[in-house]
């Protein structure tokens, strides 16, 4: 069964569900959250958990939680998205797994940093 993403059909949705794809693109997601949490974004939160909790300012600026080497990162992903979309360089199918993965991974990071500060008063 083929699905017709765009083509006229306003019911996508469900002819996404009826097809299956739907169980190949949690494992997908699921698979590039694991990656990105646990091999690249967790270990910058420590990192700059452990820098922060250091630092003797009351207040830091906003440009100052991370460093240098994670806003480059966060550029190269800016960049790299938006090329990737805009010149279509990539089907679909694998950016919305891959976005839903990225987006996982950073939330939870985030909620990370918030469960830290919360309580490890910094």
């Amino acid at each position: 069964m083929d699905v017709c993403w765009n083509n006229g059909n306003k019911d996508w949705i469900t002819t996404f569900y009826k097809s299956r794809r739907y169980i190949f693109s949690v494992f997908l997601a699921a698979s590039v959250f694991s990656v990105f949490y646990l091999f690249i974004f967790s270990k910058l939160v420590e990192k700059h958990t452990i820098r922060i909790s250091k630092d003797d300012k009351k207040k830091m600026f906003v440009m100052e939680f991370f460093d240098k080497k994670s806003y480059l990162i966060m550029v190269v992903m800016i960049l790299g998205g938006t090329t990737i979309r805009k010149l279509s360089l990539l089907p679909a199918f694998f950016i919305g797994f891959f976005y839903v993965g990225i987006g996982l991974a950073l939330f939870s990071c985030g909620m990370k940093f918030v469960y830290n500060f919360m309580n490890l008063s910094l």
